[in-house]
């Protein structure tokens, strides 16, 4: 079986990032939640979307130094492999930020698949199959030509768009658990539950 894989907040969890990241950045008021949607609506609320912007760069630049795994992504990508399925990331960042500092994101995202993965013998160097493109379209068009059977996403925009390959599966990441219904898109809440939503296709 091959899966294909989306990067950013799929595989990777930055809620540990934004925490620490939120207060070194920005003087915020204590009732304002650490969290992703909770600092850029309260940015966006001031009229500072470009420190917003700005952030986004930190973020996914040094700032994936704090990133983890989303629980469970480690444990279940290793089952995958064993039997049998082929992985492969599919991600669409831009090589830099749009704002701020210019960070190499492609690099910043390769420097921790050798830190958190390849320990675990997940995309090592002998695997080819990770794809960082600049834009949605061509990450669309890399899905398509890779004929997967699987893709899982955070991003319903992906799964619905009229270019993503009607012979894939597609499972929206949902760990919020947001209200969400889509008669060909089946989603989960937690990497723990991928292996038996897809089981029996093999």
């Amino acid at each position: 079986m091959k899966i294909g894989l989306d990067f950013d907040n799929t595989i990777v969890c930055y809620d540990q990032s934004i925490a620490l990241l939120a207060d070194e950045y920005f003087d915020l008021p204590n009732e304002i939640p650490r969290t992703k949607l909770g600092l850029r609506n309260y940015l966006r609320s001031q009229h500072r979307e470009p420190e917003w912007t700005a952030f986004q760069g930190q973020l996914y630049g040094p700032g994936m130094f704090y990133a983890k795994p989303f629980e469970g992504a480690i444990n279940t990508m290793q089952q995958l492999i064993a039997e049998g399925c082929e992985l492969t990331i599919v991600s669409h960042r831009s090589r830099f930020p749009y704002a701020g500092p210019k960070y190499d994101l492609h690099d910043a995202a390769h420097n921790w698949i050798i830190r958190e993965l390849h320990p675990n013998k997940i995309f090592d160097e002998s695997s080819q199959r990770i794809y960082f493109l600049e834009t949605f379209s061509e990450k669309l068009a890399q899905i398509s030509d890779s004929n997967f059977d699987v893709f899982l996403d955070d991003l319903s925009t992906v799964l619905e768009s009229a270019d993503f390959p009607e012979s894939t599966l597609g499972i929206l990441f949902n760990p919020a658990a947001t209200h969400y219904q889509h008669e060909r898109i089946n989603q989960i809440q937690s990497w723990t539950s991928l292996f038996e939503s897809i089981r029996e296709r093999f």
